[in-house]
């Protein structure tokens, strides 16, 4: 697989990175999702384009039994050195531009998204022909 992580700035370098990506269910509540680089894989594309090197990575998915899961995600990446504007650098040192609670955020929004665009019985105009507007907020515990 081939991903390419980036910050919404022209100020941060994006990070590209091979690797691959295997799937095993544990239980029937239980999935893992393990991400790592291979050389195998890196020997056969140009060294320029390689930027970044997955470490074992992933994550668990559990299911709650109440409609909800609980996902742990791990996240481990070695990057070349490049040129980070200082204004960046400590949001990027410190994982929260390309760490596992950046993933897990991500996750959480599609997953809102998604049922947001299943659900059948939202309005989407008001009875005088009017667009609402509609803002979700998310809010991400601190022990994730």
């Amino acid at each position: 697989m081939f991903a390419e992580l980036q910050m919404l700035t022209p100020m941060v370098p994006t990070r590209e990175v091979y690797f691959i990506r295997f799937c095993k269910q544990l239980s029937p509540e239980q999935w893992a999702v393990v991400d790592v680089s291979i050389k195998k894989v890196e020997e056969n594309i140009d060294a320029s384009l390689v930027k970044c090197r997955k470490r074992p990575s992933g994550c668990i998915i559990e299911d709650q039994s109440n409609g909800h899961c609980k996902v742990i995600w791990v996240e481990h990446l070695e990057c070349q050195k490049s040129t980070i504007h200082p204004m960046y650098r400590t949001i990027v040192n410190s994982g929260l531009a390309f760490g596992a609670r950046h993933r897990m955020e991500t996750l959480q929004q599609q997953c809102e998204r998604l049922v947001f665009f299943i659900a059948t019985n939202i309005p989407t105009k008001d009875s005088s022909g009017t667009l609402f507007d509609f803002r979700i907020k998310i809010w991400i515990s601190s022990d994730v």
